[in-house]
């Protein structure tokens, strides 16, 4: 685990009056830094170590004693690679979705959107004041009782009435 040290392109050095001077490794040559420069580079270095070396890789799962957890086969257990390369995910054949919406996609949510804005609107004006408080305002059917006076059990019957009507107005 030592080796790593060796090959890496930043150096600590510590001076006899016990101060710190940090070196960059820059076209084969090191280079005097600042002890912020220094940080921000050497765990630049690590995290980019880490990726290479723990996240690309399978390994093998290890029990609470240190040895490998074997399978129903006697295989050593493989713990999956936790990043997945683009290379794989284009072999896999993933559907992506994308960013944008499809035109279609942008013409049915409207076309929803007005169905639903000519349903609410058919609606009596307290049913209407319901469902845009409990749906709309984000109010709980607690808080609406309270607001309004009317008792909860109510509220909640009301609301599935309501739904049910909205349901037969959009059906149709």
């Amino acid at each position: 685990m030592q080796n790593w040290r060796k090959t890496r392109s930043y150096r600590k050095i510590k001076n006899p009056d016990g101060s710190f001077t940090y070196l960059i490794k820059a076209e084969d040559m090191y280079v005097l830094v600042s002890k912020e420069v220094y940080t921000v580079y050497a765990q630049s270095e690590r995290q980019l170590e880490y990726m290479a070396l723990d996240l690309k890789r399978d390994r093998v799962l290890q029990g609470a004693d240190g040895k490998a957890v074997l399978d129903q086969t006697g295989q050593p257990s493989m713990l999956p690679e936790r990043e997945i390369s683009l290379d794989k995910l284009m072999g896999e054949e993933w559907d992506y979705p994308s960013s944008t919406p499809s035109p279609e996609t942008t013409v049915l949510d409207r076309l929803e959107t007005t169905a639903l804005h000519q349903s609410l609107s058919s609606l009596a004006v307290e049913e209407r004041t319901l469902i845009e408080a409990l749906f709309f305002e984000g109010l709980t059917e607690r808080a609406y009782s309270e607001r309004s006076g009317i008792p909860q059990k109510t509220v909640n019957d009301r609301k599935n009435r309501i739904l049910k009507k909205l349901y037969q107005l959009l059906k149709k």
